[in-house]
């Protein structure tokens, strides 16, 4: 190619190997073009360098289906909110972010939901736990459409990309913070996750426990329930663990519901003698460690995260400038001394 001339609409169909006529509908936003396709001529025209701006390029609407748990949580009401700011950010790249909730957290459910709305998206963001009719279904979505998965991964799927923070070191951090807050005397610790299936619960888990055990030997995990992502459950595993392990000094909460076993705490007079370390720094979190109920906070900034995911499938179809920002999402860790200042 003559680099002294402009790149024409021909150069771009030779490259993406596609006729001029689907080069010319795509730049000139005439639709009616295969999302493949689309996407191989935006590809192209971006590495040609062609002289047109392509971010205004009116592409076809590209729908991305958003699967996950109903937002009763403040982790996943933040979620939403951050693909409802995603939706406005990438208005331009004429982009529909649709939220679908799962009606509960049974596999078959999860399956269903995503079999029916997969069917009319161009992608799927997916929070969900591992569970081999999941992981199933998943994998055969992947055959049409790209997949990513937030906050807890589903490897093996073929899936597109993994969303949001390192959940190995999330646990190991936890674990390094149980193990000094609790000091040489040690003591039981209880595990409250939401459910071990989510494999970014499993590795928070895990790499928990192997810390403890490796650094801290005073310190014993004597179990690790499930609230299966029920708030309102965690006060009553709280009161049965206290019941039942008279050494108990320390409460690593995985998953939701920080509140119940505040009130489980508050109300056994136990709130002075337990170690308590939870995720996500939420209007309910942020009061506990004012008030000195828990000690550390570990945050995975879901706003980032629901940005993120939405721009990973609009780079797979050539669409947008990358902003840079990691797949893998910043963990901070927040004590009652480093609070940030509420908007």
């Amino acid at each position: 190619m003559n680099s002294r001339r402009k790149t024409s609409m021909g150069d771009v169909a030779k490259a993406a190997g596609v006729s001029y006529a689907t080069v010319e509908r795509v730049l000139n936003g005439r639709g009616g073009v295969a999302r493949e396709k689309e996407s191989r001529v935006l590809e192209w025209a971006r590495k040609l360098k062609i002289d047109r701006s392509l971010d205004e390029v009116s592409a076809r609407w590209l729908r991305i289906a958003i699967l996950m748990q109903k937002p009763t949580s403040p982790y996943y009401g933040s979620l939403k909110q951050g693909f409802e700011l995603a939706q406005k950010s990438f208005e331009a790249y004429r982009v529909m972010c649709q939220l679908t909730f799962f009606d509960n957290l049974e596999p078959q459910t999860i399956a269903a939901t995503l079999n029916r709305t997969s069917q009319k998206a161009d992608g799927v963001i997916i929070v969900a736990h591992e569970h081999p009719v999941v992981v199933d279904a998943v994998s055969k979505v992947v055959l049409k459409i790209p997949v990513v998965t937030l906050a807890s991964d589903l490897p093996g799927t073929g899936r597109l990309a993994y969303v949001g923070i390192d959940n190995r070191s999330a646990g190991r951090i936890a674990g390094e913070l149980m193990g000094r807050f609790l000091g040489a005397d040690g003591g039981q610790v209880l595990v409250i996750a939401g459910l071990r299936n989510f494999l970014g619960h499993e590795e928070r888990d895990g790499a928990f426990r192997s810390v403890l055990r490796r650094r801290f030997p005073a310190c014993e995990v004597v179990a690790t329930v499930e609230s299966r992502e029920n708030a309102e459950s965690t006060e009553r595993l709280t009161r049965d663990a206290f019941r039942k392990y008279s050494g108990l000094r320390g409460i690593y909460n995985i998953s939701v519901g920080d509140e119940g076993i505040a009130h489980a705490l508050r109300a056994l007079g136990r709130v002075q003698s337990t170690i308590l370390i939870g995720h996500e720094l939420t209007e309910i979190s942020r009061s506990l460690l004012i008030e000195g109920v828990m000690d550390a906070v570990l945050d995975q900034s879901p706003f980032v995260e629901a940005v993120r995911s939405v721009e990973v499938i609009l780079r797979h179809y050539n669409r947008g400038a990358p902003s840079g920002l990691p797949l893998q999402t910043p963990l901070s860790i927040y004590l009652q001394e480093n609070l940030p200042p509420t908007a």
